[in-house]
């Protein structure tokens, strides 16, 4: 008895009578080409139970039929569809033939867990490298984001904007690195929005970056599809894991800050704490009604060990919690199994007018220490003299005394447990900018006040 659904694989022409169980692995409405508010197809990419994939195509006669009853990862089983040749500048599959709906087709969907929801075929990039022309068929790759090591993505450009056909284009550069190889991906319209939707989120590390279905162009880089490239920043998946575990191999903790290419638009540290924030004691400072950042010397003078020093986070850097046995995350709306620990620390530092208590949340907190939670996180699990819990490692008791300026809010921090506290935004320990500050004639716009002017630190 022959099967009762047909491999992709064994798909071709003439034979027009299949029967195909398929999950959706990607699903884009594509709009007509002289005018972007009238759709003209729905393009699929079908995935069946052996990650053999298949390009779909369901073209504007059908749309209405369609486009709202399809959903992206859903399982469907289909019959009564056409066999058409796949050719062209934009396949997204290497599958010699793709479907095209017919009116007289029968699509219902399914459960099935059989089908794997993901399926990656990752192009080398030593391979990718060697091209010496366009590619006809769209890719994934899969890379580490950070800056000068083996397997990061080395930046993110600075945004440019640019006019067609009458309307500006939003554009930015990205550079993935891997194994010592560069390639650079030029992102279109949305997807830089999803770039900077990404980096609103406060991650400041380096994320493990998914681009699914770029278009590889003949400057040896990549190029986004608009409405067929999919980007996943750290998604929960095994792919990602065994990555990331691949870079610890190599000696890469991937704790770096990330890099932004438009750097000369960050405010240096001599320039936040000496010149363009307001100064103010710790005793103004809690007297203060009025909302907004203000820089505050002070001496360290003990950690407020009421709760734990780290707390779970997604790998994008959001706080998670348990529910039900797993980690729920409200940002992302999902459960997830990739978790790792971040700091969060209050500190209490005092001025000649008085003492508060300051929180220090992942960034601060690194900069601090000079280390990530997460590699200080395992040296406490190595150490049988430390319980890896609520217990404060020795390190936090090497800040006690320490002189430094903090960059704090005077709104507080509105959640209960950090109720009377103020958040820290910015660290500065530095020596030299200490000792200027202590200046009691100091003068930031005088030429004759001693500057430093060697010194530079990207901070985000």
């Amino acid at each position: 008895m022959p099967p009762p659904f047909d491999m992709i694989s064994k798909i071709h022409l003439p034979r027009e009578a299949w029967r195909l169980k398929a999950r959706v692995l990607r699903l884009c409405v594509v709009p007509s080409f002289g005018n972007h508010e009238v759709p003209n197809s729905m393009e699929m990419i079908l995935l069946d139970e052996h990650c053999k994939k298949l390009q779909d195509t369901v073209k504007k006669p059908l749309l209405n039929r369609f486009r709202d009853h399809i959903i992206e990862g859903q399982v469907y089983r289909m019959a009564y569809f056409t066999v058409v040749s796949n050719h062209g500048s934009y396949r997204a599959t290497s599958h010699e033939f793709k479907l095209v709906f017919l009116h007289r087709i029968t699509v219902v969907a399914v459960d099935e867990d059989v089908i794997p929801k993901t399926c990656f075929n990752m192009l080398p990039f030593s391979e990718l490298l060697n091209m010496t022309q366009d590619y006809d068929f769209l890719v994934g790759v899969l890379c580490l984001s950070g800056i000068d090591v083996v397997g990061l993505l080395t930046s993110v450009g600075e945004e440019k904007e640019y006019a067609k056909e009458g309307k500006i284009v939003k554009m930015i550069v990205l550079e993935l690195t891997s194994k010592d190889l560069t390639v650079r991906c030029a992102l279109f319209g949305d997807y830089v929005n999803q770039v900077n939707h990404f980096l609103a989120s406060g991650y400041v590390e380096q994320p493990v970056l998914v681009i699914q279905l770029a278009k590889v162009k003949f400057f040896r880089g990549l190029q986004n599809v608009m409405y067929a490239t999919q980007m996943l920043f750290n998604p929960d998946l095994p792919e990602v894991v065994e990555f990331r575990q691949s870079m610890v191999e190599q000696g890469v903790n991937g704790t770096q800050p990330l890099f932004i290419a438009n750097e000369g638009k960050v405010v240096s540290l001599e320039d936040d704490f000496m010149r363009l924030t307001r100064k103010c004691t710790i005793e103004e400072l809690q007297d203060n009604n009025e909302e907004g950042s203000f820089i505050i010397f002070g001496t360290i003078q003990g950690i407020v060990e009421d709760g734990g020093w780290w707390y779970s986070a997604c790998v994008c850097g959001k706080g998670i919690y348990h529910q039900n046995g797993a980690y729920y995350y409200d940002f992302c709306l999902k459960h997830i199994t990739n978790v790792t620990p971040r700091f969060k620390i209050k500190i209490t530092v005092e001025d000649h007018s008085g003492e508060g208590i300051f929180l220090l949340f992942h960034r601060e907190a690194s900069y601090l220490l000079k280390k990530s939670c997460a590699d200080l996180f395992t040296e406490v699990q190595r150490d049988a003299s430390l319980v890896c819990g609520d217990t404060y490692p020795p390190i936090f008791q090497g800040l006690i005394g320490k002189k430094l300026l903090l960059k704090v809010d005077t709104k507080g921090v509105p959640h209960d447990t950090f109720y009377g506290t103020f958040r820290v935004r910015r660290i500065c320990d530095d020596p030299t900018i200490i000792a200027m500050f202590e200046l009691p004639d100091y003068d930031a716009d005088d030429e004759s006040t001693p500057k430093k002017v060697t010194y530079t630190y990207n901070y985000f």
